[in-house]
């Protein structure tokens, strides 16, 4: 398989995650706050919590397209023939902080209605620390595959040199 082909695939697979995250944004995400603020709107402060949730679920998505972007940047190299270079590097380390900063979001997700608004969010915080999770292993596999890569980089450039 070639290097166009592959790239191919890889930006295929972004397109379908990104059109998950877009869905996950704009339709599930309201959805599913209305439904909450339905069942639960005897609590005090459920409209805030309605908010607070909704612009989470937004930031996270934002920070998701965000690495996207740079997951394409990277596949666009790929099919250029040009994987082994320092800018491809740098996409990974952008994609691990974004990845770790949404672990703290859904670490927020879970603590702030309970600090802020007394309110217990109930089963849902394991759904909460299973996503922060992700995306923390995630953070670490792209940030992983950064230091490997940038050692192929490095190596690549003394083979060069010696040429």
């Amino acid at each position: 398989m070639n290097q166009k082909k592959i790239s191919l695939f890889l930006s295929a697979a972004g397109v379908l995650a990104a059109l998950g995250i877009l869905f996950l944004a704009g339709i599930y995400a309201p959805a599913i706050a209305a439904e909450s603020r339905f069942l639960y709107q005897d609590i005090p402060g459920i409209d805030a919590l309605y908010w607070t949730g909704l612009a989470g679920v937004w930031s996270e998505s934002a920070l998701f397209l965000l690495a996207l972007f740079e997951y394409f940047r990277v596949c666009r190299r790929i099919g250029k023939n040009q994987s082994f270079c320092q800018e491809n590097v740098k996409c990974l380390y952008h994609i691990a902080m974004f990845m770790a900063f949404g672990a703290f979001l859904w670490l927020c997700g879970i603590f702030v209605p309970s600090f802020l608004f007394s309110v217990s969010i109930g089963p849902v915080w394991i759904f909460l620390l299973l996503l922060a999770m992700a995306n923390a292993a995630l953070s670490i596999l792209a940030w992983g595959l950064g230091k490997l890569l940038n050692r192929a980089v490095e190596i690549k450039q003394e083979n060069d040199l010696t040429v």
